[in-house]
């Protein structure tokens, strides 16, 4: 999994490119081997309603990148994804994405979204 270290805390607006390009990402991330199963089928039901954002689509996911990186980026930024509360597929609740998989999707956006 990718390895990131970001020492300042870049208010939620500011996930531009240029903050992407400063993330550290040794390993090739895409769509297929590492991105689309990050997302459970309780997040793409609950997307596809919420905001008629489709989790489960590559090209809604590249679409909406930044926004879905802010959503569960660990505080001070937004981490809204999961909703707290949320029950996850298999019967608990789900909890916020680790800083790993959050580096990961990071990198993905860095390296251009590939499929």
């Amino acid at each position: 999994m990718a390895q990131t270290h970001n020492p300042t805390h870049t208010p939620a607006h500011a996930h531009t490119h240029e903050f992407f390009t400063k993330l550290n990402c040794p390993n090739p991330v895409t769509w297929t081997n590492d991105i689309k199963q990050m997302f459970t089928s309780v997040d793409v039901a609950h997307m596809i309603t919420a905001k008629n954002i489709h989790l489960d689509s590559y090209q809604s996911v590249k679409i909406w990148a930044t926004t879905i990186y802010t959503a569960v980026a660990p505080p001070p930024h937004l981490h809204s994804m999961p909703p707290p509360g949320t029950i996850g597929p298999d019967g608990k609740p789900e909890q916020p994405w680790t800083q790993d998989k959050v580096d990961t999707f990071g990198c993905w956006i860095q390296q251009g979204c590939p499929e």
